[in-house]
């Protein structure tokens, strides 16, 4: 299944690279990550992007691409210099970025991974099948890497993630990391927009998401209280926002 499932992603990526569509995802995948690095956690909104992005054409010619870059990189230096780290759930490649991590594996090296969260097989079998775990399958693939999630982490920033609880695990490692409640690191959810639902089903249905998955992290404290009053605390603190990601705009 898994190797079904890295020749279908070659097939609509790079094996497509003649006719632009390959081009097209590259690009798009730039202007989304670049977009994301330049919002900052301090603004309430950051409208203001879209301006200094939108007069870039981003698929007409080869050429551009460089005069693209050295914008975007212009603008992100005046703003933010710090190291940006991306954990990803993508099987392909973040672009313009350093450190990044595919946790299921990646398209380039051919080692995508499926399974299933630890704590969900303990909870359904009385002998959990753990050779179908994430994390064994990552073990068994020798999937590791220096990415070091360190306590001094400034903003998490969280896009394109389905918020669901099978990876509940893995943001309980990342807050623990941060030492969510007691630290001062923020915490940025995005969304966008997308064809097939109403706009403010997409949103209501995302800050429920991110509620859960708060509220769902707060029952792991041993500090009761802690847990419960988690969501209040960060919003009170300004370290907790939900902003959307005009991708009308920007495409």
């Amino acid at each position: 299944m898994e190797d079904d499932f890295r020749k279908y992603l070659l097939s609509i990526t790079k094996n497509n690279a003649d006719d632009g569509i390959y081009y097209k995802y590259y690009m798009k995948s730039k202007v989304l990550n670049k977009y994301i690095q330049l919002c900052n956690s301090s603004e309430s909104h950051n409208s203001d992007l879209v301006s200094k992005l939108e007069d870039t054409t981003l698929y007409n010619q080869y050429s551009l691409v460089n005069k693209f870059d050295e914008t975007l990189s212009k603008i992100y230096k005046e703003k933010n210099s710090d190291e940006n780290l991306v954990l990803t759930f993508n099987y392909t490649k973040v672009w313009d970025v350093e450190k990044v991590r595919n946790i299921h594996g990646d398209l380039d090296n051919g080692n995508i991974l499926f399974g299933i969260d630890y704590d969900k097989l303990n909870k359904n079998f009385k002998k959990a099948p753990i050779e179908f775990s994430k994390s064994y399958r990552v073990l068994e693939n020798g999937l590791t890497s220096t990415f070091d999630i360190s306590s001094d982490i400034d903003v998490i920033k969280i896009y394109g993630h389905g918020l669901g609880k099978a990876d509940y695990s893995y943001y309980q490692s990342i807050f623990d990391s941060v030492d969510l409640y007691h630290g001062k690191t923020k915490v940025m959810f995005f969304w966008s927009d997308y064809k097939g639902r109403e706009k403010e089903q997409i949103h209501k249905d995302f800050v429920k998401g991110v509620t859960n998955l708060i509220e769902e992290y707060g029952t792991t404290f041993s500090n009761k209280d802690h847990g419960r009053n988690l969501f209040t605390k960060l919003l009170l603190e300004n370290r907790l926002t939900i902003e959307e990601i005009p991708v009308n705009e920007l495409f």
